[in-house]
């Protein structure tokens, strides 16, 4: 498998992975202008495009999936849960919209697909765990704690992309009104980066060796502090940077690396 993120932050988010023919975006929070320019740099168009696959129906998700229906006519895949306010926000979606339970397995190709739930403030909220070539990958964003469905769906991930959102002292002492303080600090919302980092450690003894920092808050966060606490966590944890684990952080606003699994 191939992982290359085209956005990943609080204004925007969508990762293209493939494997062979097969190639899938998880979420399309950006405009169809970025999404082209992204996947041109991976040797793709949005015509190679297998499907979308949805998180949750937050605008920084789903926002360039419009443009995706109209001009390239893509399915989409989503919960049903989430695909009730999918339908809401996006005008002539529906044709194109298939839902699914939450932890059932989907094939696209030589890729298995499989939801798990996240507890955040959407409806059927999922990430995503993707299997092929002898090799598994678990995508968690958006998620205000780590709980036990979500450590079994990631358990064993060679790879995986997790939420690092927030610093949660730069949080509280910044300018967001209390209300919206509160809402990414519940068990709602989103990911300190010293919960990422004992998710990381914990996916790290489970066998990951690579791991990936993403939707980073742009106020209250940056990419040296979602490293240094989550490269701390595994450091405590016994893991040799560099070595055994490879930690890197998601660029927002442009294409990152292309991992290979």
């Amino acid at each position: 498998m191939k992982i290359c993120t085209l956005a990943s932050s609080s204004s925007g988010n969508c990762t293209v992975i493939s494997h062979n023919s097969t190639n899938l975006l998880i979420d399309a929070g950006i405009s169809l202008r970025r999404i082209r320019e992204g996947l041109r740099g991976v040797g793709l168009t949005p015509d190679d495009i297998t499907c979308v696959l949805v998180t949750h129906e937050h605008v920084d998700h789903i926002s360039g999936i419009n443009m995706l229906v109209k001009y390239h006519k893509l399915p989409v895949f989503s919960s049903f849960g989430a695909g009730d306010g999918l339908c809401g926000a996006i005008p002539g979606v529906e044709p194109f919209l298939n839902c699914f339970e939450i932890g059932s397995e989907l094939l696209f190709g030589e890729i298995a697909v499989r939801s798990f739930a996240t507890p955040h403030d959407a409806p059927g909220s999922v990430g995503y765990t993707l299997q092929a070539g002898g090799k598994k990958l678990a995508y968690v964003t958006d998620l205000g704690c780590v709980t036990d469905e979500v450590r079994r769906a990631a358990c064993g991930a060679d790879m995986a992309v997790i939420e690092a959102n927030h610093d949660r002292d730069m949080l509280k002492s910044g300018p967001y009104p209390y209300f919206l303080k509160a809402r990414i600090l519940s068990e709602r919302g989103h990911l300190a980066n010293s919960d990422s980092g004992r998710f990381a450690a914990g996916l790290a003894d489970a066998g990951a060796r690579r791991i990936l920092l993403a939707h980073l808050s742009r106020d209250n966060n940056t990419p040296a502090l979602a490293r240094d606490a989550v490269g701390y966590a595994l450091r405590e944890g016994g893991f040799i940077m560099d070595r055994q684990v490879e930690l890197d952080v998601a660029p927002p606003d442009t294409a990152g690396r292309t991992y290979v699994l």
